[in-house]
């Protein structure tokens, strides 16, 4: 299961966006008419601008997340009413699990075959509703008649309803145990605004500002999700070097700083293989991001890791440290030997310096805390040693 806290972190931002739009689209009376009526040309502008950043940093899953809600927008300012009521029953349906769909499929290039399939699926689903939008079929109206509730979901269907509590459910599960909480919980708000504009339909200025809070919570998720490429270790999902970096530029006047190394790694790997290897550096990476006493855990590269403890006295650093070293060398880790499975143990060497004034820099003091790793490999591995 997730980090309770970083779950919240990815879903309070979202939240926000949406919580933002509803307060104005309740509040409109207090908004200065002309920005209202500009609403329309904001959605498409706003659209068009994240599809083409989504397009040139190859995150093309959203470029068929916004393009059929253009679509969907268009064909409500369009067409005539009783195609348009039509409209809105399909698409009611057909794209939060549209949504879904995107959200469970792989990043891939637009123009490889995953791509141009994905592509033909947008168009299909796109030909499949202005078909049935121009020919209605009472076979298939008939399906939004359908009660499954004793009270009334008016405008949306039962069937809209029962598919959205699903889609939520699903999308929940995901937030809860899938490592992409980013995409997950936008992806949830995203369904939950889709649903909310669309039951607000007749509520003037709901569809508009309600799509417009659907575009900027994909733009959020490209900027996160940018610095979260940026920034973070895309294994480990610990920050990476760049942002120990950052981080070590902020430092006070005091501060420990800790260079950890997994033993005999490179022996495991020729042993064992990369995956299991990379297994490995998951397992270690995730008892280090538990640290305590207000350290921060990074992977500097490979298999050495780095903690940073801002404020802190190496005496009381190193109490967290050894502690962190003693529970990775407990935590069991099972590998296939010759089909069989084996259960071993994993240490690491730990080498744990305060700053001084002798220092010119932080990496001075990290380099002081590289020999101190070396040292803790000379004594004899998985021990801690404090310079």
């Amino acid at each position: 299961m997730n980090n309770l806290k970083a779950i919240s972190i990815n879903v309070v931002i979202p939240f926000l966006i949406a919580l933002v739009f509803a307060s104005l689209v309740y509040y409109q009376s207090k908004i200065p008419n002309f920005l209202l009526e500009i609403s329309p040309y904001i959605f498409y502008i706003l659209s068009a601008i994240v599809m083409v950043i989504s397009w040139h940093f190859n995150r093309n899953r959203f470029l068929f997340v916004l393009a059929p809600l253009v679509f969907i927008y268009v064909g409500f300012e369009l067409l005539a009413p009783s195609q348009a009521t039509l409209l809105y029953k399909y698409v009611s349906i057909l794209y939060p699990l549209h949504l879904l769909v995107f959200l469970l499929l792989s990043e891939r290039g637009l123009f490889s075959i995953w791509g141009y399939l994905k592509i033909a699926f947008v168009l299909v689903q796109i030909g499949i509703v202005s078909w049935f939008v121009q020919t209605p079929s009472s076979a298939l109206l008939s399906l939004f008649k359908i009660k499954f509730f004793l009270f009334s979901s008016f405008p949306l269907s039962d069937i809209g309803i029962s598919l959205g509590v699903f889609i939520v459910f699903v999308i929940g599960a995901l937030i809860l145990f899938h490592h992409l909480i980013i995409y997950n919980a936008t992806f949830l708000f995203i369904v939950l605004s889709f649903y909310a504009s669309i039951y607000f339909i007749k509520v003037p200025y709901a569809l508009e500002l309600g799509f417009i809070a659907m575009v900027l919570s994909v733009l959020v998720l490209l900027i996160r999700e940018a610095y979260r490429l940026a920034f973070y270790d895309e294994l480990t999902s610990l920050p990476g070097r760049r942002a120990l970096i950052e981080d070590m530029a902020k430092l006070g006047r005091k501060y420990t700083l800790a260079m950890c190394d997994i033993d005999h790694f490179k022996k495991f790997n020729d042993t064992y293989g990369h995956d299991t290897g990379d297994e490995v550096l998951k397992m270690v990476a995730t008892k280090l991001e538990n640290v305590s006493g207000g350290g921060k855990a990074y992977r500097y590269g490979g298999e050495e890791f780095t903690l940073l403890f801002p404020s802190k006295e190496v005496d009381e650093s190193f109490i967290h440290a050894d502690i962190l070293r003693d529970a990775i060398a407990k935590a069991p880790f099972m590998v296939r030997n010759k089909n069989k499975p084996k259960k071993i143990f994993i240490n690491i060497s730990v080498g744990i310096v305060q700053n001084t004034s002798k220092d010119k820099d932080p990496f001075a003091t990290m380099k002081r805390a590289d020999n101190a790793l070396y040292k803790a490999k000379e004594a004899g591995r998985n021990t801690v040693i404090k310079a």
